[in-house]
């Protein structure tokens, strides 16, 4: 067999007098597919493509405005809210220092009858020089004004005759008293007070001693 005869499998290519492929082979390569691009196709987006993009862009920079108008609004609030704090609280920082400065008017308030019955006593003592009469105006101012006071919630404490109690007395004199038991008040020289369960002042008091003195027990021979 000639070795220029094609072997049975096998399909020599066609080229032309210059090397090239058969243009047959090109041809039916570009019926394929594989051939040149389409001159008049291009990438370029279309005049629909165009007007879709121009319309998703304009709702775009409306709903920026929008966006950009309530933020601007929202803003505005916070500042007339937070201005309304500070005023609020200025008005606040003012009540509470007028509040503080007449708490004691309701107490006031109640003490000028007892004044006025002060003043009353010592204008009847000057015009009558009765002593007995001064001394019984006196007592009733006094209780007059522990009423006040009690109302307020303040009370005296019952310090003569008790147990010294540290808590509320406080120890001016101890005196040794073997008729007394130990650690009794004996005597009261400023009367404590007590304002709704806490201690306004203490009691100053005098406080009894009793020492026992018991005989040693004989020496045993």
């Amino acid at each position: 067999m000639n070795w220029l005869e094609k072997e049975p499998g096998h399909e020599q290519e066609k080229k032309d007098e210059f090397g090239n492929e058969d243009t047959e082979k090109l041809i039916n390569d570009d019926e394929a597919g594989g051939g040149p691009p389409d001159p008049g196709h291009t990438d370029q987006p279309t005049e629909t493509e165009n007007v879709y993009e121009i319309d998703k862009l304009g709702q775009l920079e409306k709903e920026l405005e929008e966006k950009t108008r309530e933020s601007s609004e929202n803003y505005e609030r916070f500042l007339r809210a937070l201005a309304d704090m500070e005023n609020m609280k200025k008005r606040f920082q003012r009540e509470k220092e007028e509040l503080l400065r007449f708490a004691a008017r309701p107490l006031i308030e109640k003490l000028l009858p007892v004044i006025d019955d002060f003043a009353r006593a010592v204008n009847a003592s000057k015009t009558t020089r009765d002593f007995d009469g001064l001394c019984q105006g006196v007592e009733m101012v006094q209780k007059k004004l522990l009423e006040v006071l009690r109302s307020e919630g303040v009370t005296p404490i019952e310090a003569l005759n008790q147990q010294f109690d540290p808590q509320y007395h406080e120890s001016l004199v101890v005196e040794d008293n073997p008729n007394l038991p130990d650690n009794v008040v004996i005597e009261e020289f400023q009367k404590g007070y007590m304002m709704r369960g806490r201690l306004l002042r203490p009691s100053l008091v005098k406080v009894a001693r009793n020492r026992d003195n018991t005989e040693e027990p004989a020496n045993k021979e």
